[in-house]
């Protein structure tokens, strides 16, 4: 009987009522318990609202306060009517400071640089200088012509007979000489290497060469024919791993023996130097 198709409807949440804010039983215009806030500025600070008191300061705190610390004394305080506007004040500071100073431009007492001159002036100098007796340039240009040295052609080089001339400079002879040099040092340094040997080996003798050869060939001649008359020649009758085993380890000896072969064949072979 509780199921009801009307339990699908949302119902409206009910209200919270609310509550009272709370509300100190001092006043807020109170400092804090043991405050120190405007006590500074003095060696002996003190504190404030001790034990709810109204204005209570530790015994011995100097009652100091700064006079006008922000905002001036009274006296100087302008009124806004009577500000400077522009063009009407002679400077900065106060206006009592700048009554007396004169508010005209500013003047140099005397000049950086000298006047320059009135036409007048050019006038009187340019009649001095034509007064003067002038130059002739045509009877000065004349005598320092005639009394001058004249000038000497240079001669032509004659390339075809500089020294040296279609031979190779000797400066280019001193390098390719050096160079040369060079080469037959690095060459007889590689043949003096080949020759030695690499470090802790040496050069195994023609004999004894051809004796390790002729070994190898006879092992080698043993293994085949050991190889050849074995029966894992056929593929039919590798049925064991024994066979094939014995046929790969007959083909690993020969491969190796010819390898050593060919390293024998060449004509400088170099051992460890035991």
């Amino acid at each position: 009987m509780s199921e009801s198709i009307y339990n699908l409807i949302p119902q409206p949440v009910p209200p919270v009522p609310p509550v009272d804010r709370y509300k100190s039983k001092h006043s807020g215009d109170k400092p804090p318990t043991f405050s120190t806030f405007g006590l500074a500025g003095t060696s002996k600070p003190g504190y404030k609202n001790i034990a709810g008191a109204e204005a209570m300061m530790l015994e011995g705190h100097h009652g100091f306060k700064k006079p006008h610390a922000t905002m001036g004394t009274l006296n100087n305080a302008n009124k806004p009517s009577e500000l400077l506007k522009r063009g009407t004040g002679g400077g900065g500071g106060a206006a009592d400071a700048n009554a007396n100073m004169s508010t005209a431009a500013f003047k140099y007492s005397d000049k950086m640089r000298p006047n320059l001159p009135s036409k007048e002036e050019l006038k009187q100098v340019t009649m001095s200088m034509k007064k003067t007796d002038p130059k002739n340039f045509i009877t000065s240009n004349a005598v320092e012509n005639i009394l001058a040295v004249p000038k000497r052609e240079e001669e032509g080089v004659d390339w075809l007979k500089k020294p040296h001339f279609g031979t190779i400079p000797p400066y280019l002879q001193k390098i390719k000489q050096e160079i040369a040099d060079e080469y037959e040092y690095i060459k007889s340094m590689q043949q003096q290497q080949a020759d030695d040997g690499p470090p802790g080996m040496r050069t195994l003798p023609e004999d004894e060469r051809m004796e390790l050869m002729n070994a190898l060939k006879t092992k080698w001649d043993a293994v085949n024919k050991t190889y050849q008359g074995s029966s894992v020649l056929s593929l039919q009758s590798l049925d064991t791993i024994g066979k094939v085993k014995r046929k790969e380890m007959y083909e690993a000896q020969l491969a190796q023996i010819e390898k050593d072969i060919e390293k024998l064949s060449k004509k400088t072979v170099y051992v460890m130097d035991n």
